[in-house]
Order: C-alpha cells, then structure tokens, then sequence
C-alpha cells in the first residue's frame, strides 16, 4: 500500500480557528475531524462515553492535570528525563508530555508558545515542514488553577516527524499542540505537548501497530480527541508543591 504524500500545508482539516476560539472560553459545534470542546469545560461531556479520563499526579506528587487512562506512562518501558513526563497511547501513536526548562528569559511573552514549537521542530529537523497553524494567548478565567497572572501561551501546528533513529523518508505527518506555562517567580517554562498523528508513513515503525495512512479520526475510534485532551489536561493543571522547582514558602 502506498502512503499520501506528506504535505503539512494540506493536513487533514482540524478547524483551528474553532479551537482558538474554544481556547478563548466560545463554545463550539464540534469539528469535522473531531476535534472540539470548551477549555473551561473539560467535562465528560465533550468526550465519547467509552473514554475515561483520569487525574494523573505527576513529578512525584507535585503537579496533577486529567487526560484520559489510554495513555500509558512511558517510564514503565524506557528512561525518561527527570525533567519529563511523558505518556504515550501506543494504539494511535499519539504522545503527552508535560517538560520542566529553565525560564527563556530572552524569549518574549508574546509568541513564546510558537518559539518553543519553532525550536522543537529545529531539534527533529522538522524546520523546513512547520506549519504554524494558529497561536494564542489563554485567559486565566480557562486555567483557573494558576495564579490569574500566569502567562499562558497555546500554538497548534503540524510538520514531519520520523520516529527515533528513522530517516526522512520515515517521516509521519503530526500536529502538534503545545502550551507553554510561564513560571516567572521561580524562573521556570512548563510545556505541555500533545502530538496527534494525522498521516503514517509506509515506512514508519509506527506504520505495524497503526497501519500507513491517514489515520483513523478519535470520535470514529471512541476517543476524546487530540485537541480535547490538550484542552482538558492544560485546564485541570494543577501545582500542588512549589518545592519542585526549589522555592520554598517560608
């Protein structure tokens, strides 16, 4: 079988200008593709009844967010960075991590989001494939469980991916959903990603457990879509013990 030629510029339509304006807390018909739902209502009812979603703690207790149970800790089959924590549901090769950095101070509120998507896709080589498809700023009314001063940044985009140590001709087409969380008070960048892949490659390792292709659509497959997951696990994102980035209250 042969695989459609990867085109990040005709990704399978998401309506991201319904998720942008989801983001900003309008409530939305659901899109084509499946991808729908209320940031500030990330309540079961914007996911098929089968799917269950759960709250995860995660770095040892000290933050917690929801996404549903599918995804897998990916740190019961290999290492994962300390400052990581990643999750992937190996079904529909889509991934969730959540990463601790060191406070980019050079790098402006505004747009901070599409700086670290930029940078993300310039370590996989995926420069030259990004297509920024929107970006925004999350009113603090949607991420009710940060300080309303929180800067809180979104970008969806899609670009060309191989898995691990695979070459180009390897690459799967993914959109990505990152956020980026600005802890200035104690000099710290959260990022919260999630990757949902829309087109596998014949070539991929990914192709013998999902099969070459466009990929099959969440609601079609009983489950909470991409842009639900990111919305819900961004809008749940709780931080229970500051110790973790060495603050101490006194």
């Amino acid at each position: 079988m042969t695989t459609p030629s990867i085109d990040p510029a005709e990704a399978p339509s998401a309506s991201v200008e319904k998720i942008q304006d989801e983001m900003a807390g309008i409530s939305l018909d659901p899109p084509s593709h499946g991808n729908g739902g209320n940031l500030d209502e990330p309540s079961p009812a914007i996911v098929k009844p089968t799917e269950k979603s759960v709250k995860m703690m995660l770095f040892g207790g000290a933050i917690s967010c929801r996404f549903p149970a599918r995804f897998k800790d990916v740190s019961d089959v290999r290492e994962v960075p300390n400052n990581q924590e990643a999750f992937v549901d190996p079904n529909r090769d889509e991934s969730f991590i959540i990463e601790l950095l060191e406070l980019k101070e050079s790098v402006a509120d505004a747009g901070s989001a599409r700086w670290f998507l930029e940078d993300l896709a310039t370590e996989q080589g995926s420069e030259k494939s990004l297509v920024v498809e929107d970006e925004s700023r999350v009113p603090s009314a949607n991420v009710p469980n940060l300080e309303a001063t929180t800067t809180v940044n979104t970008v969806i985009g899609t670009m060309a991916v191989a898995k691990g140590r695979q070459g180009p001709e390897a690459s799967n087409l993914v959109r990505v959903y990152l956020a980026n969380i600005r802890l200035k008070g104690v000099e710290t960048d959260i990022l919260l990603t999630v990757y949902e892949p829309l087109v596998i490659s014949e070539h991929s390792e990914s192709a013998a457990a999902v099969g070459a292709g466009e990929t099959v659509p969440a609601n079609m497959a009983e489950c909470m879509p991409a842009a639900d997951v990111f919305k819900q696990a961004l809008s749940t994102f709780r931080i229970h013990d500051w110790s973790l980035f060495g603050y101490v209250d006194e």
